[in-house]
């Protein structure tokens, strides 16, 4: 029984070596996102998305192995700063569907006023009359 703590242990330190170049290249997607939408340059979302899914899933095969382990140290400031490159990364997408959106409605309603021709529009009734 003795002898399955030290290998749990060293499974342990071996998947959290595993995870780390994980989280590495998670972090430079995330950066390199990042950067594409605060420079408002044309962001290649698919590639992005396929590169992000594919390390979560790495990471998401690895969670058994890496149950309880501390993050400490090394491990410990790279999650520290995936959190908060996830978290600006959110926000960033946030602001991008949200003007994606904003842009799809004045297009829509330009459609819409475009094929009318005014006869069932209010606009009609309130001009007012010259005399």
């Amino acid at each position: 029984m003795s002898q399955d703590r030290p290998r749990t242990g060293a499974a342990r330190q071996s998947a959290l070596a595993a995870a780390l170049p994980i989280v590495e290249r998670l972090r430079e997607t995330l950066a390199a996102e990042n950067e594409h939408i605060a420079n408002g340059r044309r962001v290649a979302y698919v590639t992005y998305s396929l590169r992000k899914n594919q390390a979560l899933l790495e990471l998401n095969r690895l969670t058994p192995a890496l149950a309880g382990s501390a993050a400490d140290g090394p491990a410990g400031e790279a999650l520290a700063d995936l959190l908060t490159k996830l978290e600006v990364n959110a926000q960033a997408l946030r602001v991008q569907l949200k003007a994606s959106a904003a842009v799809t409605e004045i297009i829509a309603k330009a459609i819409r006023d475009s094929q009318s021709d005014g006869t069932y529009t209010a606009l009609a009734w309130r001009r007012a009359p010259q005399p």
